[in-house]
């Protein structure tokens, strides 16, 4: 049946009305919406700077900002404590649900103090590697290379052997995965731990083979200190310092890491050979000249 004008124009103006109701109350939703996210907003940074009262740090405003966009965005809703603190940087606990999967999940937040960063010993690891091009400037440029070297470092690593998996990066903060057990304790340092020594080192030699061989990096600073045990496996941590393979201090980096291990395990009862490790990590015999070079790092 075919619908007379006064119909058609009813209808229409049913419609209008329809949509301008339905704008009306997006309009108001929207604004609801707006206000209670303002709310958790300005609640979430109450709570951020009384967590870093009560953990007794202090920032300058540049990081503060640095952390706080950190909390806004779609991983950390909560800074829950420190896990460790050292005179450059502090690890801070965090927790969040995840805004795409919508799972808890929990990690560790490194920050790098500005202020106590030893810049010099920075850039001498900075300016070999190729992967930078950084004309040194300001102490603020160095530590932002230098965060984002142990960000792609970690990457590099996690391909080929047991590391935390890095997520992000804002100038001198660092989002990575939290090391864990089961109950959610963070994982233990090698050097708090009784663990099989014989299988740990021969773990470890092989690793210390694969960053080399395969990944092309080296640790740089390793030690009992910064690999954690995790399920009876070798967790590594902190490669701020680690080189590509091409960086002028690779092999004096690599020599320090493997002596440094070789006198942990040593001092647990197994028998080691810095120079046959290095070779078998290598596949090259130890240098006179690398060995002398070593010496001074």
């Amino acid at each position: 049946m075919k619908k007379t004008r006064n119909e058609v124009i009813n209808n229409d103006e049913i419609d209008l009305n329809l949509k301008n109701e339905h704008e009306h109350i997006n309009k108001k939703d929207q604004q609801r919406i707006d206000k209670e996210y303002q709310k958790k907003i300005v609640e979430r940074k109450k709570k951020f700077l009384e967590s870093l009262k009560t953990e007794n740090e202090v920032f300058d405003k540049r990081t503060l900002m640095n952390l706080y966009n950190l909390l806004v965005g779609k991983h950390v809703d909560e800074l829950s404590g420190i896990i460790n603190s050292g005179k450059e940087a502090v690890v801070f606990r965090a927790e969040g649900k995840d805004k795409e999967t919508g799972e808890f999940e929990e990690y560790a937040v490194k920050v790098y103090r500005v202020s106590n960063c030893d810049f010099k010993t920075m850039w001498k690891y900075i300016q070999g590697d190729p992967r930078f091009h950084l004309k040194r400037s300001s102490t603020r440029q160095i530590i932002n290379a230098w965060v984002e070297k142990e960000f792609r470092n970690l990457l590099r690593a996690g391909d080929y052997i047991n590391a935390p998996f890095a997520i992000l990066k804002r100038e001198n903060v660092l989002l990575m995965e939290l090391i864990c057990d089961e109950d959610g304790t963070p994982c233990p340092r090698l050097k708090d731990c009784i663990v099989d020594y014989e299988k740990f080192y021969e773990q470890i030699r092989e690793d210390i083979k694969i960053l080399y061989q395969d990944a092309k990096l080296v640790h740089g600073d390793l030690s009992e200190y910064n690999i954690l045990v995790q399920d009876d496996e070798p967790i590594y941590i902190d490669f701020s310092q680690g080189v590509i393979s091409q960086h002028p201090l690779s092999k004096t980096l690599l020599i320090r890491d493997i002596k440094n291990v070789c006198n942990f395990f040593k001092r647990k009862g197994v028998k080691t050979d810095y120079k046959e490790f290095y070779k078998y990590a290598t596949g090259s015999e130890l240098h006179p000249l690398d060995e002398e070079l070593a010496k001074n790092y």
